[in-house]
């Protein structure tokens, strides 16, 4: 006699973040700090990563999508470390690919 298959709940479906949701909110985590490279060779501007946003607000599979020398490890992480509320449409928290636009400024 054959077992019953098992059926795992249904994950949550993910995404992609459009202008009608709530964007994900950032409750707590590091902030961005430079690298000693990035210092070094004095590098600012606009990097651009997807990350997955879960419901429980968890970051994860981020993936640079326009990175900075000296950087892209380093946001990445700290992206990942954090936690957001997650986004929203309707009210209803959903996983989402998001895209998280960092501008990072030189120290003065």
């Amino acid at each position: 006699m054959d077992a019953e298959p098992r059926v795992e709940p249904d994950a949550p479906a993910r995404v992609d973040f459009t202008e009608a949701m709530t964007p994900p909110k950032l409750l707590s985590g590091p902030g961005h700090d430079y690298t000693p490279g990035a210092l070094e060779h004095r590098i600012g501007g606009l990097m651009i990563v997807r990350c997955v946003v879960t419901v429980e607000g968890v970051v994860h599979a981020c993936r640079v999508v326009r990175g900075l020398p000296f950087m892209d490890g380093a946001v990445v992480a700290v992206l990942e470390g954090r936690r957001y509320a997650p986004a929203t449409l309707n009210g209803e928290p959903l996983e989402v690919n998001y895209t998280f636009r960092i501008r990072l400024h030189l120290p003065r």
